[in-house]
């Protein structure tokens, strides 16, 4: 028996009606299709069920019936013999639609082209997905020698110099919470992936900006700097490179590294003139 006194929860002896029932299922079926949604990467190859459940950590039967949903909706596509997916036109102008409407976006985007054409290089912006960067904008010079990306690419977090930058920028919190995901996906690898993480992120502290010389992919060098939203509470990162092609490192030290800075300092502060947050103007 419960103590006299102890208070009734309102919440726990209230019957639940039929609308917040319904609401409820909707939110967690929303939350798991957009699970299922995010766990493929732009460079994947199409996945099948096992593959997602075991990604989103849903059961297999679930996923099951959000991809064939989803499939319904346009948001996905099956590919190949055996109805694997991948994802659909829907969910990329959805997500390109959003990336325009970004207010950084516009205020980024002439300083990130005059810096990629002063260089002949890329410049790209890039927020925090998981282990991931997406890239919400990209500029390249007219004759740069690099990837040429789009917006919505997604790169690694730990290999990358834009993402190391993303990293060290972070709390104390979601630092630890991006490297035990970090380390997750590694597996074996994982006190070998932090070890030298840890090292990229030592030299961040010292010098302000990230370097990174064929870490992600050989014959790419570059640099990256974190940029501060919002009083600090929203981090974005910026990278600059391009094909090595005998280019001389120390140009990313002396040259590259404090520009990229003063780009990321001028986007804040424009972004701080204007009144404009991450979200919405």
């Amino acid at each position: 028996m419960p103590a006299a006194n102890t208070p009734a929860n309102p919440a726990k002896d209230r019957p639940k009606d039929s609308k917040e029932t319904s609401e409820s299922t909707e939110v967690v079926s929303l939350t798991r299709g957009l699970a299922v949604l995010r766990a493929f990467h732009a460079i994947d190859a199409p996945l099948g069920n096992k593959e997602i459940a075991t990604r989103t950590g849903l059961a297999k039967a679930t996923v099951a019936r959000l991809s064939y949903t989803l499939a319904q909706m346009g948001y996905l596509r099956q590919v190949g013999p055996h109805g694997q997916y991948h994802l659909g036109d829907k969910v990329t102008h959805l997500g390109h639609a959003l990336l325009r409407s970004l207010p950084v976006r516009r205020v980024a985007e002439p300083l990130m082209q005059a810096l990629a054409d002063k260089h002949e290089m890329s410049v790209a912006l890039g927020i925090g997905d998981g282990t991931r960067m997406i890239y919400l904008h990209y500029c390249s010079g007219p004759e740069t020698v690099t990837m040429r990306l789009r917006v919505g690419y997604l790169v690694p977090m730990a290999r990358t110099a834009m993402g190391r930058a993303y990293l060290w920028a972070l709390d104390d919190e979601r630092r630890r919470e991006c490297i035990a995901a970090i380390r997750a996906e590694a597996g074996e690898d994982a006190d070998s992936v932090e070890d030298e993480l840890r090292t990229e992120l030592a030299a961040v502290e010292e010098r302000g900006f990230s370097v990174s010389f064929g870490s992600w992919r050989r014959e790419i060098f570059a640099v990256g700097a974190p940029v501060w939203l919002d009083q600090g509470d929203t981090i974005l990162a910026l990278n600059c490179g391009a094909r090595r092609l005998g280019m001389d490192r120390t140009k990313f030290h002396e040259t590259l590294g404090p520009e990229l800075l003063t780009v990321s300092s001028e986007i804040s502060r424009r972004m701080d003139q204007v009144g404009a947050t991450f979200w919405n103007e």
